[in-house]
């Protein structure tokens, strides 16, 4: 059985936002900084730095800041954050996600801080003082590349926070990559090539991370040596013979099979309340009002629709989009979308002219076939059809990939699935990106097949082979928004490429008339400004 890592509900470890807690105190729980130097209170300090982890990219804030205003996904019927979608005024520093997600990152950086500091004197063996030290570098990079990616110049505390600090100073972006990089190059040189707890950081997520830190450091740049670089990192994962893709596309979102080979790190939740927390909740964000369907109530295995996120026309092809799928041959549009709902209640199905149900509990209810049928094609059936002109911002095809059917009720909102933050099949696209920027799309083209031939129908896999003719930057996001959608990365894929305000133009027709160069970053929170005295200035724009 695979040893997880189960982190505390909260951390044990209070951090400051840009620094505003002092660690050499007497907190109100009665913890000292020199509980941090027994072995117990060293592992839960290297326990709780995990902790901001969980709260972010599966939870609604963080989703939301990864999903929202993209070319993939637009706004759906409910939610308070449409704005993020939208980039109307109402996105600026006051607001709680812009807040929290800084607060929280901060303090997950100070309790890394805080590890990287305890490890020098910790009543432990040198080894272990190593390998978490490591570790706490793996998650400091983390957070920080979070941190640049989303408000560009940001304070860099590398050390544990000791006062309540007025000055804070942004530091330039190109100062953050370097200690980005110099932290993972040090992890590696800290961390098993696998980890003895599935969840905790080992060398090839720190490649990974790497890979994408240099990727994202080139930006839009048409040469750099950041490609080689970040090449570099990723071949080396491709290459662990730990990992492989898996052989069916759908296999990776099957909630039975987490920890596979496929899987190069992962944020970990479980079924006990006690260790979740919050929970994974993206199974809540991406879901149709199908409970409001004829023949249809909400139940575990269809899931509780919030409604967020809808995919765009251009995503799925229609309102004037081509679509981005070829159906035929790519099989992947029907292995991530549920666009079949079984009836489950006998009280409401459809009746035909005589008041007769035109169907029993058990069959189909709703089908959404991708394309437009005709009026005869509708009649000849017994369930109600939605054309792709008929999706609504609550009606759509739902994906299913964070689906929880394991949860313990109909209405309950946490799910126990692990959050696969790096994936095998990522890597290899973000593989192909740098070989094919740096020149090289010859070698580019081997990765994007791969990942392609995986998601073919049977028999077809030739068939979805490209050249390396075809590769560009937009081929290789169009590629990306087929293998990876939703999974919480799309937002930062199109600013890493300088291509996020064109594309969400293009199509995105929500977001379209409002979005500017300036939202490639988000609003620094206007607390944090107050706080520091007036040594921080707001971010063009906002």
């Amino acid at each position: 059985m695979t040893r997880r890592l189960l982190l505390p509900l909260a951390a044990l470890i209070a951090g400051g936002a840009a620094g505003c807690v002092d660690l050499t105190e007497t907190p109100i729980t009665g913890i000292t900084s020199a509980y941090y130097s027994t072995p117990g209170g060293f592992e839960s300090a290297v326990n709780a730095m995990y902790q901001p982890a969980r709260t972010w990219w599966a939870l609604e804030r963080g989703s939301t800041f990864t999903v929202f205003g993209t070319d993939s996904f637009t706004k759906g019927a409910d939610g308070s954050y449409k704005f993020f979608n939208d980039y109307t005024s109402q996105l600026n520093g006051d607001v709680d996600f812009i807040r929290d997600t800084w607060r929280d990152f901060y303090q997950g950086i100070n309790t890394a801080n805080t590890v990287i500091d305890a490890a020098k004197t910790a009543n432990i063996p040198d080894a272990q003082k190593s390998l978490r030290t490591g570790e706490a570098k793996f998650m400091r990079a983390l957070y920080f590349f979070t941190l640049v990616r989303t408000y560009g110049d940001i304070p860099l505390p590398l050390e544990p926070t000791a006062g309540v600090l007025t000055e804070t100073t942004r530091v330039p972006v190109a100062k953050v990559y370097d200690a980005i990089i110099a932290d993972l190059i040090a992890a590696q040189g800290a961390l098993p090539d696998k980890a003895a707890q599935f969840g905790r950081a080992d060398k090839p997520a720190a490649q990974h991370l790497l890979g994408e830190v240099y990727l994202s450091r080139a930006g839009a740049a048409t040469s750099s040596g950041d490609f080689a670089l970040a090449a570099a990192q990723l071949q080396a994962v491709v290459d662990n013979p730990r990992f492989g893709l898996l052989a069916k596309y759908s296999d990776n979102f099957d909630i039975g099979n987490e920890g596979n080979k496929e899987v190069v790190w992962a944020i970990q939740y479980t079924p006990d309340p006690l260790t979740t927390g919050d929970g994974n909740k993206l199974h809540l964000y991406f879901t149709a009002a199908y409970d409001l369907e004829p023949g249809m109530k909400r139940d575990i295995a269809n899931d509780r629709p919030f409604r967020r996120f809808h995919p765009t026309p251009w995503q799925l092809g229609y309102g004037g989009f081509p679509g981005i799928w070829d159906r035929t041959k790519d099989s992947r549009y029907d292995q991530m979308y549920k666009v079949v709902w079984i009836s489950n209640n006998p009280a409401n199905p459809l009746k035909d002219a005589a008041g007769k149900p035109k169907y029993q509990v058990g069959d189909t209810a709703v089908y959404m076939p991708g394309r437009e049928y005709s009026a005869a094609e509708k009649a000849a059936t017994r369930y109600k059809i939605y054309n792709p002109s008929e999706y609504t911002a609550a009606m759509f095809p739902t994906l299913n990939k964070f689906l929880d059917p394991t949860r313990t009720s109909t209405n309950e909102e946490r799910g126990q699935r692990d959050l696969v933050l790096m994936r095998l099949a990522n890597t290899y696209l973000m593989l192909a990106e740098a070989l094919m920027r740096d020149g090289k799309p010859a070698q580019a083209v081997v990765y994007v097949n791969k990942v392609r031939e995986r998601g073919a129908v049977a028999g077809q896999a030739a068939a979805m082979d490209v050249t390396a003719a075809d590769l560009n930057l937009d081929f290789i996001l169009d590629e990306r928004a087929r293998e990876l959608t939703g999974e919480v990365t799309r937002w930062f894929d199109l600013k890493r490429t300088g291509t996020l305000v064109a594309r969400v133009k293009k199509y995105n027709v929500d977001a379209a008339p409002n979005i500017q160069a300036f939202h490639n970053l988000r609003p620094i929170p206007n607390n944090e400004i107050l706080l520091s005295t007036g040594t921080m200035a707001q971010n063009p724009g906002y």
